[in-house]
């Protein structure tokens, strides 16, 4: 099977890389080093019926914003992972334009937006994520996976690589 692209967005500092390494390599780093440009990492990503899809993950630079659109890193992407933190509401704001913005620029091609950092957020429940309000992943819409993730913790890092992966295969992207 060949390998799909998947692009890496979101604003500086809510977790794009920590969420590739957690899937790449299963590990989070402490030491925090801006990405310039991008980063690329290869991975398989779990489908239905015990199949694998390699993924080659473009991590990019959150100084891009909505310009990434007008630059050839898009090109042959098959699908998005769009990053917010939950514990930084202007990254939800910047999350929602990425999204706008990438069905605009490739009409078709699935986004996953990822609320990142939800071990950040736990309620009285203790669960990842529970402390969030009711209203923040109303601010995800118009994506095709929403997902609460950790890169940190690991939690929902490969659910969400996963059904990302899925849905371009069901696409046949």
């Amino acid at each position: 099977m060949a390998a799909r692209k998947i692009m890496i967005l979101g604003a500086i500092g809510v977790g794009k890389t920590s969420l590739a390494n957690r899937l790449a390599f299963g590990r989070f780093e402490t030491s925090y080093k801006a990405t310039i440009g991008v980063d690329i990492y290869t991975t398989n990503a779990a489908l239905p019926g015990g199949k694998t899809m390699p993924l080659v993950l473009w991590d990019t630079d959150g100084d891009f914003g909505l310009s990434i659109f007008r630059t050839v890193y898009l090109k042959g992407a098959s699908g998005a992972l769009i990053v917010a933190d939950v514990t930084r509401p202007a990254s939800l704001d910047q999350m929602a334009a990425l999204i706008a913005g990438f069905r605009e620029a490739l009409p078709g091609r699935p986004c996953a937006a990822v609320l990142n950092k939800s071990d950040l957020v736990a309620g009285e429940s203790g669960e990842p994520g529970s402390g969030l309000p009711p209203d923040l992943l109303a601010r995800a819409r118009g994506a095709d996976v929403v997902s609460l993730a950790s890169a940190r913790t690991g939690h929902g890092v490969t659910g969400l690589f996963a059904e990302l992966a899925t849905t371009i295969e069901r696409r046949s992207l």
